[in-house]
């Protein structure tokens, strides 16, 4: 009996954090809880692009968080996957945003982005494309909670980032 009834408290706190999470993701919000190994096998990214993507947090911690942004038309989607046991080639994704209407001259950047002049690499915006040093004219910022493990949106006040290669 109490190991039906821890078993019954993990998964409804599994349901709660997603029922948290995918505040941002609109049509791809089946996306979340998904496992997969590469995200090539993923059906809802069929016909998408993949734009970024890469391990976000330090590679001596224990789990791995990947970022990796896709596009297909205007519409750019962004997830973040959580990889627990570093020896396993599985990943979770954790949350998703999907964001619409991103017109030629502006594009969604997961890299090199900062908050105050700091490097967060949990940083996600939307900003205009420019060759200047730093992208600095933005529509919008969220961040990635790694505590909570969900997007949350962020004043883009102070946010910047880099433009490698300029």
């Amino acid at each position: 009996m109490k190991k039906l009834f821890i078993l019954i408290v993990f998964q409804l706190t599994g349901v709660l954090l997603f029922a948290q999470a995918g505040k941002y993701a609109g049509t791809k919000k089946a996306m979340l809880g998904k496992v997969y190994t590469e995200t090539q096998e993923l059906p809802q990214l069929k016909g998408w692009k993949q734009l970024e993507g890469g391990v976000i947090n330090k590679l001596d911690e224990p789990e791995m968080i990947l970022v990796n942004v896709f596009q297909k038309g205007t519409t750019v989607l962004v997830f973040f996957s959580i990889k627990e046991d570093t020896a396993s080639d599985k990943y979770l994704i954790s949350d998703v945003l999907e964001v619409t209407g991103v017109q030629k001259g502006w594009e969604i950047r997961s890299s090199f982005c900062r908050q105050n002049k700091v490097e967060n690499s949990f940083i996600v915006v939307w900003g205009k494309t420019t060759t200047n040093e730093f992208m600095n004219v933005l529509k919008k910022a969220w961040i990635f909670n790694r505590d909570k493990r969900r997007i949350e949106i962020i004043p883009i006040k102070g946010i910047d980032c880099e433009n490698i290669g300029c």
